[in-house]
């Protein structure tokens, strides 16, 4: 019978087989050292010892160092044997924190790894006004992604709601772009309210969210960034963040062009905001 595992577990495993063999391999490391040198020998209680330790037992003298146990039945005999157990004894606390700290970033809660454009966009591209966000991730890909902007005021205390728009979005990978056609009537309202934020009418907020799933483990994410009309800025096509191999795939990433953008004309700025 077939049993299947989910992704969150299947990842959990094999993390796990591979720390199991990382600390298999560093008390065998660490044994053969002891070994070879020579530095440890039984612990006399009531007659002096004569027995020759081996190799198993200097696997086990390695164990118990490393988690700092010290029943006393195996002890140095020589400064390099000593040596040897303040380099394990110290080199094992970092193991522990590390496995700790990588199994929670790795397996149990994927870090905080995307994020967007710190402005807002007003971009001139096919001859048309576009409200534009460039997402960013640097962790694995994003599938079912859904993505909502919103904007609005406040009057009197109270929100005003300008602009609304939810849409399904290609998977994320690496680099997105939600982008809003404000040529397009639908988004009349939004325009509108655009130009008369840059002409300091009112403050016009806005929030720009996503929601998707881990490709490899499910584990849903979710990211906002709030912005307000002092964040929009004006131009034109985004710098390339990479490039492309001969095989298709991305390479040479230089995430400092993140936030760079070719400006935009002054005319145009003028034709949007006398629009």
């Amino acid at each position: 019978m077939h049993i299947g595992f989910s992704i969150k577990i299947r990842e959990f495993l094999r993390f796990s087989i591979v720390a199991f063999f990382c600390y298999a391999l560093f008390i065998l490391i660490f044994a053969w050292w002891y070994f070879i040198t020579d530095s440890i020998t039984l612990t006399p209680y009531s007659q002096k010892v004569t027995e020759t330790l081996d190799f198993g037992q200097a696997v086990y003298f390695s164990i118990v160092t490393f988690h700092t146990i010290g029943f006393g039945d195996i002890h140095p005999v020589t400064d390099m044997g000593r040596t040897i157990v303040m380099i394990q004894s110290a080199i094992s606390i970092f193991f522990t924190a590390m496995f700790s700290g990588l199994l929670v970033y790795y397996v149990i809660k994927r870090p905080n790894d995307i994020f967007s454009t710190k402005k807002l966009y007003i971009r001139y591209r096919d001859n048309c006004f576009w409200l534009s966000i460039r997402l960013g991730n640097k962790g694995r890909s994003i599938i079912d992604l859904d993505g909502r902007f919103e904007a609005w005021t406040i009057d009197n205390n109270s929100r005003i709601r300008a602009f609304q728009s939810q849409r399904d979005l290609p998977d994320l990978e690496k680099i997105l772009y939600y982008d809003i056609n404000l040529d397009d009537p639908e988004n009349f309202r939004l325009r509108t309210a655009l130009t008369d934020a840059r002409n300091n009418k009112f403050l016009l907020h806005m929030k720009f969210s996503v929601i998707g799933n881990d490709i490899k483990t499910g584990e849903q994410m979710a990211f906002a960034k709030y912005y307000d009309s002092s964040d929009l800025a004006y131009g034109k096509i985004f710098m390339n963040v990479y490039s492309w191999d001969a095989n298709g795939h991305r390479k040479d990433f230089q995430w400092k062009n993140f936030e760079r953008i070719e400006p935009l004309e002054p005319e145009l700025i003028r034709t949007f905001e006398q629009a």
